[in-house]
């Protein structure tokens, strides 16, 4: 048995009109200031970049030479 195209039309057109959709009303809440963010996100990247440098320096550091035995 084929499905009706007329039944598969109205299925996919009215699909969509039950969804529950977020255009910006009253229920929504605004998100923090763009500036606040930029600056938890420049806080975040200094503390990785100061993690990795730290790694690298521990990784790469040189041993003391032994003193030559006698």
């Amino acid at each position: 048995m084929r499905p009706r195209p007329l039944a598969t039309t109205v299925l996919l057109v009215a699909a969509p009109a039950v969804a529950w959709a977020d255009h910006g009303g009253g229920l929504s809440r605004s998100g923090p200031n763009p500036i606040v963010t930029a600056l938890l996100w420049a806080g975040a990247t200094l503390l990785a970049g100061l993690a990795v440098i730290a790694v690298v320096r521990l990784v790469s550091r040189r041993r003391a030479a032994r003193p030559p035995d006698a």
